[in-house]
């Protein structure tokens, strides 16, 4: 009952049994995309958070939809994804990795904001920051082309007082 056998010519019926058999699992769904929601704490606010973010105006209105935004006809949204994430950083310990994409910052969609409100929010968290989390390997090939718009750099305490980097 381990894996999936292939199912003899003819015998189409043998394999849905085994899939139900199964619950439906077939071999590489379970590398589907994740959803997670991470609790980011640190024991002062002169700690940084230790990450990095890259984003851009998404390329279609499909992409909010893909991520569970309602979005309206030709409206085109913010994406982030994180670049770096330190070793023995708040980051890392709550479990925030490289190319996760973040689709809400402090319970706020983050594809409705503005690139200098995200400054903002991670910025003004205090001890406690809440990402919502998307990792998608589909997705990172569609987005992680290095065309980003926007870069911002929570790595290290001197970077929190820099405003945002925005290459165009």
């Amino acid at each position: 009952m381990g894996g999936m056998e292939e199912a003899q010519p003819g015998r189409e019926s043998d394999f849905v049994i085994q899939l139900a058999r199964n619950k439906g699992q077939v071999r590489g769904w379970e590398r589907g995309p994740q959803k997670l929601y991470l609790t980011l704490t640190r024991e002062d606010t002169s700690t940084a958070w230790g990450f990095s973010v890259n984003g851009g105006r998404d390329i279609l209105e499909n992409g909010g939809f893909w991520s569970g935004v309602v979005t309206r006809r030709h409206e085109r949204g913010l994406w982030l994804n994180v670049g770096n994430v330190r070793d023995e950083a708040p980051a890392n310990e709550a479990g925030l990795k490289k190319n996760d994409f973040i689709s809400r910052i402090n319970g706020r969609i983050v594809f409705h904001m503005e690139p200098e409100d995200v400054q903002r929010l991670i910025k003004n968290s205090g001890k406690v920051l809440y990402l919502d989390i998307e990792r998608n390997d589909m997705k990172n090939l569609l987005y992680n082309n290095g065309l980003h718009q926007y870069s911002y750099n929570f790595l290290f305490n001197e970077n929190l007082a820099e405003k945002p980097s925005f290459m165009y």
